[in-house]
């Protein structure tokens, strides 16, 4: 039996997974939702916090509507985003450890 993961650990990867997520496609809040079963509050607390590791990641406004548009990764930081989608899967599983 492993080890509890740690409440940082979930965060981080998260934030990891958020992060690949909204480089691959543009994502509102509402797809980012039924994309990762997260709820919203999670998702934007996560988004907010992508710089706390030194993603930068901003919202594209479409329109005059301020929450009409979707989330951009503009700068990586010393993150790797091929090493990212590699080990995606390996990222989630430690998101659904108990």
């Amino acid at each position: 039996m492993s080890p509890p993961v740690s409440k940082q650990r979930k965060a981080y990867c998260r934030k990891l997974c958020v992060a690949h997520l909204l480089a691959r496609e543009p994502h509102d809040l509402h797809a980012l939702e039924a994309a990762t079963g997260m709820p919203r509050r999670t998702l934007q607390d996560c988004i907010a916090d992508l710089a706390d590791i030194g993603i930068v990641c901003e919202f594209v406004q479409h329109g005059p509507k301020h929450r009409h548009g979707h989330y951009a990764i503009r700068d990586w930081g010393d993150h790797d985003p091929r090493w990212i989608a590699a080990h995606f899967d390996d990222l989630l599983a430690v998101l659904r450890a108990e």
